[in-house]
Formats: C-alpha cells, structure tokens, sequence
C-alpha cells in the first residue's frame, strides 16, 4: 500500500504545476450518519440547508442533493400510505370512464329511442286522421 499512496503523491505533486486547483480537491464520502445530522438540523431545528451544511462541515450542493433525495423519499411514502388508505376504504372513488356512466349514457339513449318511437307513432295516427278528413 505505500507504493500506491507514493505513486499518489507525485501525481499530485505533477498535477500542482500545471493547475493548483486539482490537486487541491478532496471528496468526501458523505456517510449516513452524516446525512442524519443534516435532516436532524433541517427538519426538527429548523435551520436552513446552507446553514446547516455549513455547521455540519459539508458542501451546500451535497446538502441539497441529500435534501433532494429526502423529499423524493418522503413523497413517495405520502404517495403509497395514501393508496394503502384508498384501498382500506373500499374503492369508493368512481373513475369517469366507469361502466356506471357509460351505463347511465345507455339509459338516456334507450329513453330517447322510446320518445322517438312514441311521437313517430303519434304522428303517423295524426297523417292518417287528417287523410280520412280529407277524404
């Protein structure tokens, strides 16, 4: 392993004379107890992410992506306990597209055709009253 972490160094060492900046950088690896102090003082203190991050010691684009992942998280548990009491509940929502409207659609066209056929009827009795009147 000291091999390794000396081939490291005199990457690094190469890397400072062409851009300071890159040999500079560190990742951290933002653990999960990490991230669990940043919700903590977020949720249930109230801080905001940039202060947060900053007292926790972590950068302000990590802070939001583990605020972005909370949420997403979060979102999808509201999501799926609403469901879960949607379907303790009984199904009791009707979709527009049910068969009880469609149903109800048939009904006004039977009792439409029942019109129909009762006036068309009326009139043929009225033509024929008025034919023998005239005859």
């Amino acid at each position: 392993m000291k091999i390794l972490d000396d081939i490291k160094q005199q990457v690094e060492k190469e890397m400072l004379k062409f851009d300071p900046r890159l040999a500079e950088k560190k990742y951290l690896k933002i653990t999960q107890s990490i991230k669990d102090l940043f919700l903590k003082a977020v949720v249930k203190e109230k801080q905001t992410i940039k202060a947060a991050a900053h007292s926790i010691g972590i950068n302000y684009s990590s802070a939001k992506a583990i605020w972005a992942e909370f949420r997403s998280k979060n979102q999808k548990k509201k999501k799926k306990n609403k469901e879960d009491s949607d379907q303790k509940n009984g199904n009791q929502l009707v979709k527009r597209c049910s068969y009880k409207i469609l149903n109800g659609c048939n009904k006004i066209k039977k009792f439409f055709m029942e019109i129909k056929s009762s006036v068309s009827q009326n009139l043929s009795s009225t033509h024929l009253i008025n034919l023998e009147s005239h005859i």
